[in-house]
């Protein structure tokens, strides 16, 4: 028993998906969970598994479809990288009661998470990306969350649970490890502008989808600093993407989803990944079904192509820079010889015992390091720093 069979179902109709595609396919290397037979988990690697969860939406029940729609379009793709462990675990059950989905969720995810296996879930309301947040204080390690969502999903936290407070439970959770939170794509017509400034005082980022539309490579460093990253399949607009109750006339391209999850793959720190409140019942000829399994590709692609970068642990591979700045400070970049990404050092604040002992790495951009030598601090100095007091 590997711990976590226990909270899975096996894989419907595994052997028919399993004939669904030739010997370079997904179907070929992945090591599925069918009947009587779970995959050995040996090693780092990325795990697939439904969510079959329908509580907690506005009419999106179907949600809790989209793993087995998602899987008939992922097991025919061809596969390049037969190094990688990939596995199928198959489907979080429903429980008796939306908690105990969750906490079959949240023993899931902090199983494979201990194991550097990233679980990647698929289907269900995004309010599940709570319980993965739940599985990372368990494990008393700081988190920073991306969201790719047009809402910010900070309703009420005295209402019951559901898609459009997770965020705010999130962020009131006993014991709190949320460092930072990031969202990306939303669309301010949806969201409450006292909630917004709310956000923003709490020195997490923000960014509309016209930002993303203007740069989507400025959005790499920001999903380079999660820890988590979900997706609301919502943020993709209804004709790329109609599996939605309420899909939206407006959003990404799904060419850009697929490259903010190869991002995602690129990223060494990255723990686990949600896509949820993909409704199959909406969908037209399978269109959402294939976008999602073509983004995860992507992530897997990504996660293949990864390079071990730390400078904290082998400094040979990194172009140190010392910039000075108003005020007489001084910031410190790194950019690493190998993929020509940036870092930026912030210190932490003296006065907590530390003295400015350690410092925290945060990934930027090269126009971070062009702002600086204009004598201005980046935003993300700033926003880090207060944070870290």
């Amino acid at each position: 028993m590997s711990g976590i069979e226990l909270y899975l179902e096996p894989v419907r109709e595994a052997q028919l998906l399993a004939d669904s595609g030739g010997e370079s396919s997904f179907a070929h290397f992945a090591q599925v969970h069918s009947e009587g037979s779970f995959p050995d988990l040996k090693g780092t690697g990325i795990a697939f598994i439904g969510i079959r969860e329908g509580r907690g939406t506005h009419e999106n029940e179907g949600c809790a479809l989209a793993a087995d729609a998602v899987r008939k379009a992922l097991y025919p793709l061809m596969f390049h990288h037969e190094q990688l462990n990939l596995y199928d675990l198959g489907d979080v059950m429903p429980g008796h009661s939306l908690e105990d989905s969750l906490f079959a969720i949240r023993e899931v995810a902090l199983y494979l998470i201990e194991r550097s296996i990233v679980p990647v879930f698929i289907g269900g309301p995004d309010l599940c990306s709570l319980a993965i947040y739940q599985a990372y204080c368990q494990l008393e390690r700081m988190c920073n969350v991306v969201t790719v969502d047009p809402c910010l999903d900070v309703g009420s936290i005295e209402e019951p649970l559901s898609s459009y407070n997770h965020i705010a439970k999130a962020i009131v959770h006993k014991p709190g490890f949320l460092f930072n939170l990031c969202n990306i794509g939303y669309q301010r017509y949806l969201v409450n502008p006292e909630m917004e400034a709310t956000i923003r005082r709490m020195f997490f980022d923000m960014h509309r989808l016209g930002q993303v539309n203007a740069d989507i490579m400025a959005m790499e460093p920001l999903i380079r600093h999660g820890d988590v990253l979900t997706v609301d399949t919502r943020v993709v607009r209804r004709s790329d993407a109609p599996g939605h109750a309420y899909a939206l006339p407006n959003g990404l391209y799904g060419e850009q989803l697929c490259q903010l999850l190869s991002f995602a793959g690129l990223n060494e720190r990255l723990g686990a990944v949600g896509i949820f409140e993909f409704n199959p019942s909406y969908d037209e000829r399978g269109q959402t079904a294939q976008l999602v399994a073509q983004s995860v590709w992507c992530l897997i692609d990504g996660y293949a192509h990864r390079r071990k970068e730390d400078v904290y642990v082998d400094d040979s591979h990194f172009t140190r820079f010392r910039v000075a700045v108003k005020g007489g400070h001084e910031l410190v970049f790194y950019k690493s010889t190998l993929t020509d990404r940036w870092w930026l050092e912030v210190p932490y604040p003296s006065g907590a015992g530390n003295r400015y002992s350690r410092a925290h790495l945060v990934p930027c951009a090269y126009e971070d390091y062009l702002m600086a030598c204009e004598e201005e601090v980046p935003d993300k100095w700033w926003q880090t720093y207060q944070k870290l007091t």
